[in-house]
């Protein structure tokens, strides 16, 4: 069985021990496991294990020991039932900024690299740049290219970041080229590192309203009544725009300039379907 360090998912980790115990001694039971964590009735695992329940924080400790981890082992599992159970994005920030500072886990080499790649908004800008821009090596010139501009240190962290990933390459004449390669990673991790790029965008997105002239920036707002049926079928038509626009974007010609494109569709109001709902 892997270390516990390999995981992002203390579920996955849970089923993975308990597979493991099980092929070893048929009698292994998750009425054996709930007993010695505490649960009185086994169902109440299986619902963690499911994804329906979650492990309170007192508990915790009794599934380190139980799981017979070591302090640093304790440590690691404690931030990932937290970070795997918190609501708020603050929060799964925290702990997986937590979660990432154990340094010899293999969680940095599947999900901090992503993490850190989305986590200022230049690098993906800077990205974008390498397009269409010849960048030789000069890294004030490249910097002065991203628009609000960035320092040519933060454009160095760019390059080093990008091609460490292996989203640009080198070419034999020192220039640099976009490669085709695309970051994946586990839903948890690949969860907090997408919403700090979205909030970086909605900051961008507010910042241009003032940055840029008129002609140069299109933003616009729309406030909606839908039903479920409708705003399932509104999410489609914006999945085929996105598929749509980035089908242009692979046939365009003549590119000078980065942009960034947003998507926002949220709710302003409780439904009348909720509890309570206009009480």
């Amino acid at each position: 069985m892997k270390p516990v360090f390999e995981y992002n998912d203390y579920r996955r980790f849970l089923k993975d021990f308990y597979n493991e115990k099980k092929s070893e001694n048929s009698h292994f039971s998750y009425r054996f496991m709930a007993g010695r964590v505490g649960f009185k009735s086994p169902g109440h695992f299986t619902q963690i294990i499911q994804g329906k329940a979650n492990i309170s924080i007192h508990l915790i400790e009794r599934f380190a020991q139980f799981l017979k981890l070591n302090k640093k082992e304790r440590s690691y599992f404690q931030e990932l039932v937290l970070f795997n159970q918190a609501r708020k994005h603050e929060d799964k920030k925290r702990h997986f900024e937590r979660l990432i500072s154990f340094r010899e886990s293999s969680v940095r080499v599947l999900a901090e690299d992503q993490y850190e790649f989305y986590s200022e908004w230049y690098y993906t800008a800077i990205r974008e740049i390498l397009n269409f821009y010849p960048f030789d090596g000069d890294l004030g010139k490249l910097a002065k290219m991203v628009d609000p501009p960035v320092t040519p240190q933060e454009a160095k962290k760019a390059v080093n970041l990008l091609e460490k990933l292996g989203l640009i390459e080198k070419r034999d004449d020192g220039s640099y080229a976009v490669t085709d390669r695309m970051l994946t990673t586990g839903y948890h991790a690949q969860g907090v590192a997408l919403s700090n790029h979205v909030l970086n965008s909605l900051r961008l997105a507010e910042n241009a309203l003032d940055h840029f002239p008129r002609n140069e920036r299109n933003l616009s707002t729309v406030s909606v009544s839908v039903s479920p049926e409708g705003y399932e079928r509104i999410v489609e038509e914006l999945r085929a725009f996105r598929r749509k626009m980035l089908e242009i974007v692979r046939n365009d010609e003549g590119v000078n300039r980065a942009y960034q494109f947003n998507f926002q569709f949220f709710p302003l109001s409780r439904s009348t379907d909720d509890k309570g709902a206009g009480e």
